[in-house]
Formats: C-alpha cells, structure tokens, sequence
C-alpha cells in the first residue's frame, strides 16, 4: 500500500469512526488553523456525531440541519457564535475537500449549507484605491498578482484560487472553468494570468496555477504585500466583497451557480455594498 492509499484509508475510517483524534493527523497540513485549533472547534461536532451514529463519510439526508444545530454547541456558557459556527463549519468542508483530493469523496457533502451570517459589522472593507495599490505593488510577483487579480476582477475564493489547474483555463479564449459556471476572464485579469502562465512555461504548463499549498500561504503573502503597499491587511474574504461591491458582475463573472445564481449574486453585491453587514450565504 502507497502513501497515498494509505492516508485516503486514514481519513475514510476516521470520518466514518468520528475519530478526529485519528483524523487530524492526516488533514493538518492543509487546515487554515494550527491542528490543536481545529481540534477543539470540531471535537463537539465529531463527538456528537458518535453519539448520534452519524456517519460523517457518509452523512444522511437530513445532514445539514443536524450540523448546523450541533455547531452551536460550546464546552460550556451560551450558543456559539455565528463566526465560529462559520469557522467551525469551513473547516469539516477543507477536510471534505482533502477527502475529495485522495479520491475518498466525489462531491462535498457540504455543498450548498446555509451558513449563518458573518458578523463584520463595523469592519471597514478595503477601498479602490488601496486595491489598486496591491495590484501595483505586487506586479513583481506575478502568483500573487494573478491571485489578487482574479479575486478582484472575478470574485475568486481562495479555496477556487487553490485547486486550480493550468487545465482550468482556455488561455486562447480567455475562458475559465469554475465550480458552479464558466467564467469569461476580462482583459485584466487574463493579462496577469498569462504572465503567471509564461512563467509556469507557457504551453508546457501543468498542475497547480498557484504555489500556495494551504490558505495560510496566500494570506502570509498578502499581509507582507499590504505591508509593501502601505495599506491595512485585508484579508482574501475583503478582497472579494471589494470585487462585489465595485464591480458590475453577472453569475457568469463572479462564479455564481446558475441555479439561483441571480438571487444570491444580487444578495452578495447589496450585503457588500454596505446594505448589510455580512454574506448571508456562501457556498463551500
């Protein structure tokens, strides 16, 4: 048995055990928080999942509503709040995505959860100018440029920016397959990405688009960026609510599924417009 089988057998027996202990060990490298983090946000979920015989590899019907409800639990004191509901329920999804990776799930069983609101109220998103200072600043380093390009011109989500293939792109007709739809790249952004292609080699160009192997990269990156261009830290999730807020997108553009696409594109673009506070709902 190679590595790689055996880890996809680690992970297939500790989610369908709710074994995190077991499970961790073999996900820690691609979680977007140290494993002693992820550990005590998601020990109540795989706990209660024992308990109620829940089969996480294989989860029932009624999934979603039982995860959102255990989510809320805390150790101890009143319900979570919904940032940690959030947090707790992107990172079951990063190790649903892992699963996917090692060939143990062909689909995300959280794909399309309503997740709670983001609680950012008061938090100041990142103006126009600043993002044009970021794309200025980091035309040095055409990963990132693209990267931050593409968020900006194209409303890419990390976890989007990191499974990229150079396969994912018809660089001749600057189309772009996505998730949920096929996205017609604009100038800009197919400008940046064909310096990163150059680079990558042209037409010999294969695997990974980006270098960044877990969210902390890209974002490590981004901080010493904003710290070259004089701005304050935005994070990736700023960058895109920037994008929805600035910008004139269709479902097509911003990477919104055609099924219902219009309604959450246009619930996205008014929350990012400063009519709310936070993305009421936004898909694994």
């Amino acid at each position: 048995m190679d590595l790689l089988d055996e880890r996809a057998t680690k992970i297939r027996d500790a989610l369908t055990q709710s074994r995190l202990d077991e499970l961790l060990p073999h996900v820690r490298d691609q979680l977007p928080v140290p494993p002693n983090t992820a550990f005590t946000l998601l020990s109540l979920i795989f706990k209660q999942a024992a308990t109620d015989g829940i089969d996480l590899l294989c989860p029932p019907g009624d999934f979603h509503s039982w995860l959102l409800q255990v989510a809320r639990l805390n150790h101890r004191g009143p319900d979570a709040k919904p940032n940690t509901i959030r947090l707790r329920l992107s990172l079951l999804s990063n190790i649903y995505n892992q699963a996917i990776q090692v060939g143990v799930l062909t689909h995300n069983p959280l794909d399309g959860i309503q997740r709670p609101p983001n609680e950012r109220a008061g938090a100041p998103l990142i103006t126009r100018e600043q993002v044009a200072a970021l794309h200025r600043v980091t035309r040095s380093d055409p990963a990132l440029h693209a990267a931050l390009v593409l968020i900006d011109e194209h409303a890419y989500r990390v976890r989007e920016l990191l499974l990229l293939q150079w396969d994912d792109f018809d660089m001749a007709t600057g189309v772009a397959l996505r998730p949920h739809t096929v996205t017609r790249l604009s100038d800009a952004a197919l400008q940046a990405l064909q310096a990163l292609h150059r680079e990558a080699g042209g037409l010999f160009a294969r695997g990974k688009v980006f270098p960044y192997k877990i969210e902390r990269d890209l974002r490590a990156a981004l901080h010493s960026a904003c710290r070259k261009a004089g701005v304050p830290y935005a994070p990736p999730g700023d960058l895109r609510r920037a994008s929805l807020r600035d910008h004139v997108h269709s479902t097509h553009s911003a990477g919104f599924s055609a099924q219902g696409g219009n309604t959450n594109l246009e619930r996205a673009t008014r929350l990012a417009q400063g009519l709310a506070t936070a993305l009421e709902r936004e898909p694994s």
